[in-house]
């Protein structure tokens, strides 16, 4: 009998999966645990072979104000630099694990381009002052607007200042907020700031049931970090997350797939 029940509640649970909206898969870094360096061309590359819909990439400001793709801010294999005190130069020379390099914003987008339907998502890292964090939008917003990568590149940013920053230099850049842990910021209250979405980790989700069916309503976007296991993606399936990041995109990809044939 119990594994009847067992066997019946499997089976529901699938079909309730089945049913629900599939979420979008977000390449953590590009494909971070699976081969190249992560925020390297090489991870970015292997992320879209995999059909994700998006990559999320990190940016910081080098010393002399110039933007870089690494999340930092220790530099491997410098006995911990920052990469926020080192100039362009200096951290272009860094041999990372594999032998990559970090990327320049204007090879991210060369990158970007040979696949214009994946979304890249900058994540601005936290500078030493707010006025580095405001150089940071504007340089970084700058190379996307002449670069012509408006429509393929959307912010997110754990730096609320850095958030309205962004709504500064252009109101219709697409932003969306990064928070973690028990206590995070209901959808109303991104909907209050002009959030165009909101990312949290497990944590946050399952400790405030309420944030992603208020989010569904009041039109956020929901992104859970990280999924890195097809459980957590089950929930994310059956409370309607609109997009999970992962580590792994080349496993959470064909899955997302396959209950989306499944449902066919």
């Amino acid at each position: 009998m119990n594994m009847k029940k067992t066997a019946l509640i499997a089976a529901l649970s699938l079909l309730a999966i089945a049913a629900s909206a599939q979420p979008k898969v977000v390449g953590h870094r590009g494909c971070r645990f699976e081969g190249p360096y992560e925020n390297t061309l090489a991870a970015f590359s292997l992320a879209q072979e995999a059909g994700v819909d998006a990559v999320e990439y990190d940016v910081h400001l080098t010393s002399d104000d110039k933007v870089i793709v690494f999340h930092g801010p220790s530099v491997p294999g410098t006995d911990g630099k920052d990469v926020r005190k080192m100039t362009f130069a200096e951290a272009r020379k860094v041999v990372l694990p594999g032998g990559h390099k970090m990327p320049s914003l204007e090879e991210w987008f060369a990158q970007a381009r040979k696949a214009p339907q994946i979304k890249i998502i900058m994540e601005l890292k936290a500078q030493l002052s707010k006025e580095r964090e405001t150089l940071l939008v504007e340089k970084a917003m700058s190379m996307v607007k002449s670069s012509g990568m408006e429509s393929q590149v959307e912010y997110t940013t754990f730096s609320e200042w850095m958030c309205k920053e962004i709504h500064r230099v252009d109101p219709k850049a697409k932003v969306i907020f990064i928070s973690s842990g028990v206590f995070v910021p209901d959808a109303a209250y991104a909907k209050e700031k002009g959030y165009d979405g909101i990312s949290y980790n497990l944590d946050g989700f399952l400790n405030n049931p309420h944030i992603a069916k208020q989010a569904k309503e009041l039109g956020i976007e929901t992104t859970l970090w990280l999924v890195n296991d097809y459980e957590v993606a089950d929930w994310a399936i059956l409370h309607d997350i609109d997009c999970i990041s992962t580590d792994h995109p080349e496993k959470l990809v064909p899955y997302i797939k396959a209950v989306k044939d499944y449902r066919k």
